[in-house]
């Protein structure tokens, strides 16, 4: 298992060493871990412009550019990986203008495009003109053709929930909570869910007229939120412990006085937590046990796999 550090590189739970030199995650904060997650896709900026680049775990230092920014005026927002774990990569791109004389930017368009990592083929399958907002991909479902992005404005934060089905948008409005703390999707791209601080909102991908809504109990006030791996399971973090909820609502607390749930391991068998900036944790979801990983205090980002130990 390892974990990917933004401010730093790629490592194993057990060595803070980084695994990837030089470090494309130290310049780059837009990438896609593959469901299986022994893929990566980054989105790297360099002189001549920006690529969307992938690599395995494996061989973090054998990188790939799959698609070419350079010249397009364009940039490059965010990725995800296909949810059905295939070759294919979808990502976001925007066109600004900057006014002179200060100002919000304006985005002129905004398109979501897949790649195919194999054949470097490009694909544009929506693209939106004069609506000055730009969409950050959640999921991508090849076998359905369906896309499904948050769209959000100049200021933020996201307004609508986009799904994108032969082309066309349907719009879902985040109200009446636009306060978003987080927003993703299950590692295979079937689900939706976003934290609200004061409630909770999942819902299938192509689906969001079927939302399931929880709203906090007493005190609490949710930070991040995710499924988890394999399950009909969300990890929440209540501001007060770690907790584990069924897609009905049902919770247990697995770890008291332990906020800070960062991510699920990518089959599920744990979670990540840090409660302050001197130590991670690696959190047992059926007895709670708390093992500290080495290495201090890190952001983390997102979780890997290896096909072979390291």
């Amino acid at each position: 298992y390892g974990v990917i550090v933004p401010t730093g590189n790629m490592r194993t739970e057990t060595d803070p060493r980084g695994l990837q030199d030089p470090s494309l995650f130290m310049t780059n904060s837009a990438y896609a871990v593959s469901p299986d997650g022994k893929r990566i896709a980054l989105i790297r900026t360099a002189q001549t412009g920006q690529h969307v680049v992938t690599f395995s775990t494996d061989r973090p230092n054998d990188v790939t550019a799959v698609a070419d920014l350079a010249g397009s005026g364009e940039r490059a927002v965010n990725v995800v990986w296909a949810g059905d774990g295939s070759d294919s990569v979808l990502f976001a791109v925007v066109k600004e203008t900057f006014p002179t004389g200060g100002g919000d930017v304006r985005f002129d368009h905004a398109a979501l495009r897949t790649v195919n990592a194999k054949d470097r083929s490009v694909r544009e399958i929506v693209r939106m003109s004069g609506q000055n907002t730009r969409l950050w991909p959640l999921a991508w479902l090849p076998a359905k053709q369906i896309a499904a992005a948050a769209e959000i404005g100049p200021r933020g934060p996201a307004m609508n929930y986009v799904t994108v089905r032969a082309g066309a948008i349907e719009r879902v409005p985040i109200a009446p909570n636009p306060n978003v703390l987080w927003f993703s999707a299950s590692r295979d791209g079937q689900l939706i869910v976003v934290s609200l601080q004061t409630s909770i909102r999942w819902w299938p991908t192509d689906r969001p007229s079927a939302a399931k809504e929880f709203t906090a109990q007493g005190p609490d006030r949710f930070g991040h939120v995710e499924f988890r791996p394999g399950t009909d399971e969300l990890g929440v973090d209540t501001g007060s412990a770690f907790e584990i909820w069924t897609l009905t609502g049902q919770r247990r607390v697995i770890a008291e006085r332990t906020p800070g749930f960062l991510r699920w391991r990518v089959d599920g068998s744990a979670a990540i937590a840090s409660s302050d900036p001197f130590s991670v944790w690696l959190i047992d979801p059926v007895t709670g046990a708390k093992t500290q990983l080495p290495g201090g205090g890190f952001p983390v980002a997102d979780l890997v796999m290896f096909d072979t130990p390291r």
